[in-house]
């Protein structure tokens, strides 16, 4: 995916909290696309043709481990007020996983096996691998996501008080 996870996110936030604070909703961005900061990594620090979806965020399994080590949090009385911001971490992290699945590939059985699964093959028919996946037709799925979340956002600001009587 290479358009869809940001607006994925707000969605996540709108769904998850109608009344969602500023804050609640940037933070959803910010977790939606944390998986990708391991693009930073590939780019900055190696040089080996490893493809970033062999890192860890983009590992079910890290996903479940990082759940299950964060839950114990959720019983202690001074966390319990990051509930929810924890659980739409581990949501964004989630959907962020499948998402990647359909036309980039992760490794579900992981450590068990590093066979990649894609839902989606999208064939390098041009010079550059972004105009390949743009003018794919699986493109659709990232565009009726970013349709999705701009109609909830104008929906949103449509139910905001005026400043401005007009």
């Amino acid at each position: 995916m290479l358009i869809a996870h940001a607006p994925a996110g707000y969605i996540a936030a709108k769904t998850m909290r109608k009344r969602s604070t500023a804050t609640f909703v940037i933070c959803s961005l910010i977790f939606a696309i944390w998986p990708d900061l391991d693009l930073l990594y590939y780019y900055f620090f190696t040089s080996s043709g490893v493809f970033h979806h062999t890192y860890f965020p983009h590992l079910p399994i890290a996903m479940v481990a990082g759940l299950l080590l964060m839950l114990p949090l959720l019983y202690i009385d001074r966390f319990k007020k990051f509930k929810d911001i924890y659980l739409l971490f581990f949501i964004n992290w989630a959907i962020h996983i499948v998402l990647d699945t359909f036309t980039g590939g992760i490794m579900w059985l992981y450590p068990f096996s590093r066979k990649l699964f894609v839902i989606i093959k999208i064939p390098a028919v041009y010079s550059h691998w972004a105009i390949s996946f743009v003018l794919h037709w699986s493109f659709i799925i990232e565009l009726a996501i970013l349709i999705c979340a701009a109609v909830l956002l104008i929906k949103t600001i449509k139910g905001l008080p005026r400043f401005f009587p007009q």
